[in-house]
């Protein structure tokens, strides 16, 4: 009977240690963190604009990332700030600055994830609309990442309306169902809200980048130098959010040892180690985990069950 409690007392040792050690790499590495963004001017490269075309293909891939069109590419590759900064780049002609602007919005989204209908942020929206303004104004990512927060949240606006929107259709749906019109119940749950999705999505995006990028080039350029310098530190610590909430869930489970192994892997390696060969080496790691160590989380999980859940619930 005794030895759950010292085995639940071990683990929330272990957890407050690993959060305290997590918490004081984080105060160490925070300066250096902060002056990699601002460093240097706020301003990358020249101001550029963006043509009708270019912003058309802006727009479809917010639409893409957020459709079923692509087979669940859209949501799990298109809809990741570093996926889109990559494509935004391709369609802009600097597709290694959009990638470093798309990953530096993704640190801030390491944490992301919607449950329950609910949507913290848009990650797809500070990507492609937050890498287009970054490029287009010259912009640091330190900047880059102080625009892309409010865009994220805007996108919270086209979630909401979009679900309460697409409820409509749903009791359509079943109206059309009850009448036996499969017609109706195919416009209903793919027409009506592809038709709406790109309206609320492509259509503004598109109209925003056309018209609105020199606007806001222009104002942010506008900004004094200490403003701007403000903004990119501001910048700089968002990636601590995203990277804090992702070490959360880390340290609920047994991974945590891999979390400080990578870390000294790269402060013992400096620059003379590749993330390449570090991943590599992760994902062996992951494999021993799993093979070694899955079996009893495995039996751990069930333990932890309440009585009837392994069985369906049922009452044999």
């Amino acid at each position: 009977m005794k030895r759950p409690t010292l085995t639940r007392r071990g683990s929330r040792a272990a957890t407050a240690l690993t959060l305290f050690a997590s918490t004081l790499i984080v105060a160490i590495g925070f300066p250096s963190v902060a002056s990699a963004f601002s460093r240097g001017d706020v301003a990358t490269a020249e101001i550029t604009s963006v043509s009708l075309i270019q912003a058309i293909l802006i727009g479809l891939g917010y639409y893409l990332s957020q459709s079923p069109w692509l087979v669940g590419l859209g949501f799990f590759t298109l809809y990741r700030p570093l996926v889109a900064g990559f494509i935004v780049g391709l369609i802009m002609g600097d597709p290694g600055q959009g990638a470093l602007i798309g990953a530096a919005i993704n640190l801030i989204y390491l944490g992301f994830i919607s449950a329950g209908g609910s949507l913290p942020g848009d990650p797809a929206l500070a990507g492609w609309v937050g890498t287009t303004i970054a490029l287009a104004g010259g912009l640091n990512y330190g900047a880059a990442l102080a625009l892309a927060v409010p865009l994220g949240l805007l996108g919270t606006v086209i979630w909401n309306a979009r679900m309460t929107v697409d409820s409509i259709f749903v009791h359509m749906a079943d109206k059309a169902a009850d009448e036996a019109d499969i017609g109706g119940v195919v416009r209903a749950n793919i027409m009506y809200p592809q038709i709406f999705l790109f309206c609320i999505t492509a259509v503004p995006v598109t109209t925003f980048v056309y018209l609105g990028t020199k606007f806001i080039t222009d104002l942010i350029n506008g900004f004094p130098i200490w403003l701007l310098s403000g903004l990119a530190i501001c910048g700089g610590v968002l990636p601590a959010i995203g990277i804090a909430m992702n070490m959360r869930f880390i340290f609920r489970g047994s991974a945590a040892p891999y979390f400080f192994l990578g870390y000294l892997g790269i402060v013992a390696g400096g620059a003379q180690m590749s993330i390449m060969v570090l991943a590599i080496v992760g994902v062996a790691l992951a494999f021993l985990h799993v093979t070694l160590l899955g079996d009893r989380v495995s039996q751990h999980a069930v333990q932890k069950a309440p009585s009837g859940a392994s069985n369906g619930g049922g009452s044999e």
